[in-house]
């Protein structure tokens, strides 16, 4: 399994190629649904750490 900064970090290098891609080849909808796969993943990877571990998002209700 890889660590959060490293998937990160090949999350970001795709991006990056894409976005490089899409300029070379003028297609701003090149790679769109890679794009989105992969924001989607890491905002479900953020949504389930806040909610095992919420930390100060945590209110206690009285």
């Amino acid at each position: 399994m890889t660590s959060i900064q490293q998937r990160l970090e090949q999350s970001v290098a795709i991006l990056g190629t894409l976005e490089r891609k899409r300029t070379d080849m003028r297609s701003p909808a090149l790679g769109r649904d890679t794009e989105w796969l992969l924001i989607e993943r890491e905002l479900r990877d953020i949504e389930q750490d806040i909610l095992r571990n919420p930390g100060p998002l945590h209110r206690t209700v009285s």
